[in-house]
Parts: structure tokens; C-alpha cells; sequence
């Protein structure tokens, strides 16, 4: 019965956007964009995607109000997608094409580029909506795809809320404020992150140029948010993989946090077979249970697993468990505060140079100094 209801909810929801399509391609569509996300490939195969949306020129800036910030929010996922839509890629003189899917969104997998258009650590593509009918806000945008060089030593996998951004993921209310009222300027970078994280991208020889992908849970909706945060805060440059929320035919929802991360990485393993990785995440959600998911299946390409200990004084039973199975596949596992935390222990495993574990300790003393000072003049 479930599955039948979910069938022809999923059949008449699709049937809505192809009227809602037609129709406002008879009205006329806004100026659109293709939207594109980073991505990652290897030199014998592309991945690529995006999406192709109304455009509506939402552009944060420091000096934005909370008001402003809850307007451009809701805009964001008030998202007028452009379904069923052909799509042309241009890479170096090789054309391709794609169409959206009823949402908005296109993937393509490009089998064997040619090499002499492939550049490491970044190639770029060029995308533009292939119906010359269609007003456009740009005539084409670029989209990058990150390509590991041989002179890499490890990739890092990271989330984002409460892992390199305060979002208060654990308290509803704190969590909604910060999502809804503040812009990629206004969130708060966790202390000694942007530090730690360039430590663990130049490496143990100090220029590996490591690759980094930020998976998180949050919606596609606000990847311009997030890749923006990223930017502002000197963060390594990296994929960032969100999760689409809408409606499948065979399932109600997609994947939940836990099945969703495991699968993400999973997926970069499987794409570069000889990279072994590092996960950082926080206690917040169910970071350790799917870190441990990927330990199982594969233990000897995991180099250390850290979580930021959001309630060190109220960790559940189930966690610590977990969190000492990590053991039993010969994993290094660490609960961290700060940065400081991190980098020792980083170091420790020879994954950062200790010129650069030492500056990052010394940032985050700073910053914890400054966090104490501050707190007892309130």
C-alpha cells in the first residue's frame, strides 16, 4: 500500500513540474543560471553537475541584516529549477550534453576526456543551457573538478555544521537561528579550523597539495552559502557534497545522515583506489556511527578518524562504545576540543609537518585566550 501511495505521489509530482514547465516556458522564464558544484573526478573520467535555476542574485554581504539574511534564505529554497532542460558542457573543444531532471539538478559522467584537456589538481569545464530561447543571466559559468596529482598523500573528509562552522546542530532553536538569520560573512568559523585543516592539505612534506571533500547533510539548496564559508575562511578548496531532499519513487525520502555520509564516502574510495583518507566530524549528529561504517569496510585506508566533542561531560553510552571499536581496526580515533587537540594528535601520526602543528597550536592558544578574556568581561 506504502508503496503504491509513494508511486503516484512521486508520478503526479513529476506530472506538476512538466505542466509548470511548460507553462512558464509559454509565459517566458527569468534570466537563468546554471549553477554548477564542484566536483571530483580522475583523468580517465569526468563527473559533473549542477543545476539550472531562475537566477535571483543572491549575493551575502557582511553588512547584511538578519532580516535581509532570512529573505535571501527562504529565496534559496523557494528555488525555481528549470526542469527537463538540455545542458551543453565544453571541455578544451569536446562537447557534450545533458538534460535536468525535474528538479532542476544534471549529472554526467564524461568517460576518457581527452588528457591534453585535463589539469590537476582543477579542471575546468564551461556550461550553459542549450536552448538559445531560454534569457540567460550569463551565457555560460564554470565548473571545476577536482583531479588529485601524484604528489598527494592522503585525501581528508570533512563536514561542515559544528565541524568547520557554529551552527548549534544540537539545539533546535540555536540551529534554526543560525541557519535562517546569518550569511557565509556572519557564521562563525571554529577557531584554529582554517589553520588545521591547511596543515593537513600541504601534508606531511609540506606541499602535497592533499584533496578535501566537505560532506554534509544539508540541502543542495544552500551550496553557494557553504562554498562561499569555505572561500571567506582560506579553507582548502574542495568538492562540497550535499544531500537532495526531494520526493523518490522508491523510497519517501532520500537517505538519513548516517547511510547518507557512509555512502559519500564510500564512493570517493571506490573513485581513487590508492588514497587513503582522513574523517573529521563532530558528536553532534551521527558522525561517529558512520565513520565507524567506513571503517569496517575498509580498514586499512582510513589514517585517523577525529570528532569535535561537542558535550565532552555528556557523551552518551552509545557513543563512547563506538567510538572505542575504532581500536579493534587498528584506527587512530580521537575525540577533539580544538584544533590544538587535533594537530597534536595529527602529528603524532606524522600527517602534518611540525612546523605547521606547532602554528596552528599557537593560533589556537590565541584564539582559546581570546575566548576566555572575552567571556569574563561579560
Amino acid at each position: 500500500m506504502h508503496k503504491t501511495v509513494r508511486r503516484w505521489v512521486y508520478r503526479v509530482e513529476r506530472r506538476y513540474d512538466k505542466l509548470k514547465h511548460r507553462y512558464k516556458r509559454w509565459r517566458g522564464y527569468s534570466p537563468v543560471i546554471v549553477q554548477p558544484y564542484m566536483t571530483y573526478g580522475t583523468e580517465k573520467e569526468l563527473w559533473i553537475a549542477g543545476r539550472l535555476l531562475e537566477a535571483k542574485g543572491i549575493q551575502g554581504k557582511i553588512e547584511d541584516s538578519r532580516w535581509r539574511n532570512l529573505l535571501h534564505m527562504i529565496r534559496r529554497y523557494q528555488s525555481a529549477e528549470i526542469p527537463f532542460t538540455e545542458i551543453q558542457l565544453t571541455l578544451g573543444p569536446d562537447k557534450r550534453t545533458v538534460y535536468t531532471d525535474g528538479n532542476g539538478y544534471f549529472h554526467y559522467r564524461w568517460p576518457t576526456p581527452a588528457r591534453s584537456n585535463i589539469q590537476q589538481p582543477w579542471t575546468k569545464l564551461t556550461l550553459q543551457p542549450a536552448d538559445p530561447e531560454l534569457p540567460k543571466a550569463l551565457q555560460h559559468t564554470v565548473a571545476e573538478v577536482s583531479i588529485p596529482n601524484d604528489s598527494v598523500e592522503f585525501g581528508v573528509v570533512s563536514d561542515v555544521d559544528d565541524t568547520i562552522m557554529h551552527t548549534g546542530a544540537t539545539n533546535f532553536f540555536r540551529h534554526a537561528q543560525t541557519v535562517l538569520l546569518n550569511n557565509a560573512h556572519s557564521r562563525e568559523l571554529l577557531a584554529g579550523t582554517s589553520e588545521f585543516y591547511s596543515a593537513l592539505h600541504n601534508g606531511a612534506s609540506g606541499n602535497a597539495n592533499n584533496p578535501f571533500f566537505y560532506v554534509s547533510s544539508s540541502p543542495w539548496n544552500i551550496y553557494d552559502l557553504i562554498a562561499e564559508f569555505i572561500h571567506l575562511n582560506n579553507l582548502p578548496k574542495g568538492p562540497v557534497l550535499l544531500k537532495d531532499f526531494g520526493l523518490r519513487e522508491d523510497r519517501w525520502f532520500k537517505s538519513g545522515h548516517e547511510t547518507y555520509k557512509t555512502d559519500r564516502i564510500e564512493t570517493i574510495l571506490k573513485t581513487y583506489p590508492t588514497l587513503n583518507l582522513v574523517l573529521i566530524g563532530d558528536s553532534g549528529q551521527k558522525d561517529v556511527y558512520a565513520y565507524l561504517k567506513v571503517v569496517k569496510a575498509y580498514p586499512d585506508r582510513i589514517l585517523a578518524v577525529y570528532i569535535r566533542d561537542l558535550k565532552p561531560n555528556d557523551r552518551s553510552q552509545k557513543m563512547t562504545s563506538a567510538a572505542k571499536e575504532f581500536a579493534d581496526y587498528q584506527v587512530p580515533f580521537a575525540f577533539i576540543q580544538d584544533a590544538g587537540d587535533a594537530v597534536t594528535h595529527a602529528q603524532s601520526l606524522n600527517l602534518v609537518t611540525e612546523k605547521a602543528a606547532e602554528k596552528v597550536k599557537h593560533d589556537a592558544g590565541l584564539a582559546q585566550a581570546d575566548g576566555h578574556k572575552q567571556s569574563t568581561t561579560q
